[in-house]
């Protein structure tokens, strides 16, 4: 019964990377190079859950021996190919002008590697000799099959932890550039690295409990991250049909290489300075939830890579923090009207520049120390 279980979810699993694949590679769009890098994970994923079908569904295993044995180990090599495939997504996805350069093919030495493996252990003796060597066992002795085992799982981990570290720099980056970043912080992308950790911890889990204790109770791990997984691909579908943007490149969520900066003596820092807060104060520029420092760099006549500079040594703030900080001084003073026809605070945080409540209410919290609405009592009180 496990293994029937174990079967109906390798073939959904597969079924859906191939479906969602196809999606992604009929999308005519300028991020074409990210859809086919995230049609390459997703088909590298599949292939992969190959080797689970084969494990775990005798009737086709046999018939594959008995007349296809050298298509047995295909997907082996593809579980060192799919993580680094999606890193390199997230390098597409958060990197203006993304190449794919002749370096990154680094990333795929495991999988080459493992291919060339299976050749040599495998595919290069006569069918009947493959046939041989899998009715009698694996190919692998246990210390190599634990050693590729530890090797998948760091390999996994690795590049999770880099993925991670990343998506945190671009959210740093983006905060220089853009005064409203709730639609292009890629919390989408967070998402799935979590959701893959959460799904990769559970086969670990499992595959060290059968080790220690080899019971096969243990199993019930194993189609719960099976579940996991199949939920996480699932949700990633509906996320690409309900945010196409994210797929089509519709979104306009890269940000400019930040320009190298020079340094500015301390009397046109001043000037710099003086002016910015002069522009701000009078123009309420602000008031443009789609802001950029380009924007306002071209609003106040000074280079974006000089205002940036500005913002950081001088104001010691970066361009969100900047920007967010007048917007919740003008809904302060909106806060504070005691007019009988007092805005709602939705009517203010749009009024304002922001584009969403939960972002004003986190942006408020952090200046004040309070909700919008507290402060607002506090006033009337």
């Amino acid at each position: 019964m496990p293994h029937d279980i174990k079967n109906i979810l390798h073939f959904i699993i597969i079924f859906q990377c191939l479906i969602f694949s196809f999606y992604l590679l009929t999308q005519k769009n300028n991020r074409w190079l990210s859809n086919i890098i995230l049609a390459a994970f997703l088909l590298s994923k599949a292939f992969s859950e190959v080797g689970g079908v084969l494990a775990h569904f005798g009737a086709l295993r046999s018939y594959v021996i008995s007349h296809f044995p050298h298509l047995c180990y295909i997907d082996f090599p593809f579980h060192y190919v799919y993580v680094p495939v999606l890193f390199l997504y997230i390098l597409s996805f958060t990197k203006m002008g993304f190449k794919f350069k002749k370096v990154y093919l680094l990333h795929f030495t495991p999988f080459i590697f493992f291919c060339i493996l299976i050749i040599l252990k495998l595919h290069i003796n006569s069918a009947d000799t493959i046939r041989e060597i899998l009715q009698t066992g694996s190919r692998f002795d246990s210390f190599e099959d634990q050693l590729f085992y530890f090797l998948e799982y760091l390999q996994f981990f690795s590049y999770a932890i880099a993925s991670l570290i990343v998506l945190k720099k671009y959210r740093i980056e983006i905060k220089n550039i853009y005064s409203t970043i709730e639609h292009i912080n890629l919390s989408w992308l967070n998402f799935v690295i979590f959701g893959f950790i959460g799904w990769k911890s559970l086969i670990v889990l499992e595959y060290v409990l059968w080790i220690i204790t080899e019971n096969m109770s243990v199993i019930f791990l194993y189609i719960s991250a099976e579940v996991v997984f199949l939920i996480f691909v699932s949700l990633m579908f509906f996320k690409g049909l309900k945010q196409p943007e994210i797929f089509s490149g519709t979104n306009e969520n890269q940000f400019k290489r930040k320009y190298e900066k020079t340094l500015l003596p301390d009397a046109i820092k001043r000037d710099y300075k003086n002016k910015l807060i002069r522009y701000v104060e009078t123009k309420k520029p602000y008031l443009d939830p789609s802001l950029s420092l380009n924007d306002l760099a071209e609003k106040v006549s000074i280079p974006p890579h000089h205002l940036s500079q500005i913002l950081n040594s001088c104001l010691n703030q970066n361009f969100f923090d900047f920007i967010n900080s007048y917007r919740i001084k003008e809904s302060k003073r909106l806060l504070s009207e005691q007019s009988s026809d007092k805005k709602t605070i939705l009517e203010i945080l749009y009024e304002t520049g922001f584009n969403s409540k939960s972002v004003f209410n986190t942006a408020f919290k952090k200046h004040t120390g309070m909700t919008p609405t507290q402060f607002r009592q506090l006033q009337n009180s």
